[in-house]
């Protein structure tokens, strides 16, 4: 247990290297395995790729078409 002088000194501490201090993230137990959302792996880039090759594909089959289906 801290004394008032202990938990003061504490805080005192803590507000003057507040900038250098990081904190674990706290989560109740059944929340522990989902993963953050800065922590969720980015697809942009592949999301980006596959759309790209999509739309090509689907203007090529336009180009392609005959006279009666464009």
């Amino acid at each position: 247990m801290q004394t008032i002088n202990e938990q003061l000194a504490l805080e005192r501490l803590a507000r003057k290297h507040e900038r250098h201090l990081t904190f674990l993230r706290h989560s109740p137990r059944e929340h522990r395995a989902i993963p953050f959302a800065e922590d969720a792996p980015r697809h942009e880039v592949r999301d980006a790729i596959i759309g790209g090759a999509v739309f090509a594909a689907f203007v090529g089959l336009l180009m392609t078409a005959p006279w009666w289906l464009a």
